[in-house]
């Protein structure tokens, strides 16, 4: 009796910590938005930050951080922040707008090296309707299937038995289609290994050690791809396929 009662003890006391934790978010959410505002954009984005550092997750906070870093001039952490909303809102044509007009204060222009089409084609199919959106493709396509099975196996009539099955194969195959590619973009954002260059200019080294030669000069902004890391330093490719290391704390993971 003793055990049952401090367990719901316990999740009294939880349920409180959790509502008393939101009503906080809500607070600093209301003070940065009237700081951002009035323009107080350094005041706006610590209270941004703060919220985030609390683990609460939101495109929204990200986005508005983003600007507010931008307004204040600081382009790394601005892009950094826009990266991570559209993470969370990839669908998102504010976000999308917002990070193309900071990425043309990048100092570095970048040439991506071309994809072929079918690998192009093949990416944005499975980036149509995100995480969310291919899981309840895969949910609903799977119902509509095994609906259709169904009437198959109780169905009197050759025609309509004929339309059921296919419509259920249809249906099934199309929900494990979506079920591979909501795993593909779940897969792709919690591992995803971009960074953004915090540095002002950094010049990349053939080796992890600052004897190694000079590659390249890279500047505050760019999103590089990181593959490695090693005492200290991070191998990072460019989008136009140039390699080389750099040292761990000139880069903030997206």
């Amino acid at each position: 009796m003793l055990k049952r009662g401090f367990t719901y003890v316990m999740v009294i006391v939880f349920s409180w910590m959790s509502v008393l934790g939101f009503a906080q978010v809500d607070t600093l959410k209301t003070s940065a938005d009237k700081a951002y505002i009035e323009g107080l954009y350094t005041e706006a984005a610590a209270l941004y930050e703060k919220i985030l550092s609390q683990e609460y997750v939101s495109a929204e906070v990200h986005y508005n951080l983003a600007n507010a870093y931008f307004k204040s001039g600081q382009i790394a952490p601005s892009i950094l922040n826009y990266e991570r909303a559209l993470k969370l809102a990839p669908k998102d044509e504010d976000i999308q707008f917002n990070l193309k007009l900071a990425n043309l204060s990048v100092k570095d222009k970048v040439e991506e090296i071309p994809q072929l089409f079918f690998v192009t084609w093949w990416e944005t199919i499975l980036k149509a309707f995100g995480v969310d959106g291919w899981a309840w493709n895969a949910v609903i396509a799977t119902v509509l299937g095994l609906i259709g099975l169904l009437l198959f196996r109780f169905s009197s009539d050759e025609g309509m038995k004929r339309l059921t099955f296919y419509f259920g194969i249809i249906a099934i195959s199309w929900g494990v289609f979506a079920l591979y590619a909501a795993q593909h973009n779940f897969d792709k954002s919690v591992n995803d290994d971009r960074a953004v260059v915090f540095a002002s200019t950094i010049n990349a080294k053939s080796a992890p050690d600052q004897k190694g030669k000079d590659l390249f000069v890279i500047h505050e902004g760019l999103v590089v791809t990181v593959s490695d890391r090693l005492n200290g330093w991070c191998r990072i490719k460019l989008s136009n396929g140039d390699v080389g290391w750099v040292p761990e704390g000139s880069l903030s993971i997206i």
